[in-house]
């Protein structure tokens, strides 16, 4: 278990990638635990690299902010998506303009465009975004990309940290080894494109992010509640019937 132990901790140090996003939390640990020993020859057990993982001595002011954000987002998904990317000439503008009026968003339909100098990105339900292509020369037309699903991370409102949010979910695809089509981020959402075959694995990739952060920082306000010293004076003593000291020592 110590060669185990040691093994592990040189791969932390010798990858300033790993080592980095461990110390600024943006790294799930149980995705991290399954990439090594898949790719870094320990021979061990997934808990036991975890546990390595997790007992790895980080630095104490690394920041939680992310971890509040994420504990209370929420996800949705949506399949069926398509991504179109053109020339960004004089008038496609104005026909985007009209493609976008013809989107009922009242039923649930989305509408999303990235303005470059020279290119158009158009995502939209593929169903609408054949018939705009339709519309188009074949040489406005930079990619098209169809059978896509996004992925919506609804943040709460205010939320900082959000450049380290989106470190920590696109960590969290690449240990799980997914392919990602696009990600936007754009407060208060995070929008990730996948392929609809990806879509079910991310979804559940993002959940279990979720998940470990909840639980991370429970651990941390656990060890926090535990770490004060024990009153000298006992508890009792300090009751005094419906004071505001009762709930704060019997905590």
């Amino acid at each position: 278990m110590a060669y185990v132990r040691r093994t592990v901790e040189r791969i932390i140090e010798s990858d300033p990638t790993i080592r980095t996003g461990l110390h600024r939390g943006i790294i799930n640990s149980r995705a991290l635990s399954r990439y090594i020993l898949e790719n870094c020859a320990v021979d061990s057990t997934p808990d036991a690299v975890l546990g390595i993982l997790r007992r790895y001595p980080l630095n104490s002011e690394r920041e939680i902010d992310h971890r509040l954000a994420l504990k209370d987002c929420d996800i949705t998904m949506r399949s069926g998506m398509a991504y179109l990317t053109i020339e960004n000439a004089p008038d496609t503008m104005k026909r985007v303009a009209e493609f976008a009026g013809t989107i009922r968003s009242t039923r649930g339909e989305n509408f999303r465009a990235i303005v470059s100098s020279n290119s158009i990105r158009v995502i939209a339900r593929q169903e609408a975004l054949d018939n705009f292509r339709e519309t188009l020369r074949p040489r406005e037309i930079i990619s098209y990309s169809a059978a896509l699903a996004e992925i919506c991370l609804l943040l709460p409102f205010g939320a900082a940290s959000l450049g380290e949010i989106a470190t920590a979910i696109t960590a969290q695809l690449t240990l799980n080894r997914i392919n990602v089509a696009g990600i936007l981020v754009c407060p208060p959402e995070d929008i990730i494109i996948v392929s609809e075959n990806d879509a079910s694995l991310t979804f559940a990739c993002l959940q279990q992010l979720l998940r470990e952060e909840t639980k991370t920082q429970s651990h941390r306000v656990r060890r926090k509640k535990n770490g004060f010293p024990k009153p000298e004076i006992p508890v009792e003593i300090l009751r005094f019937g419906d004071s505001v000291l009762s709930p704060i020592l019997a905590a």
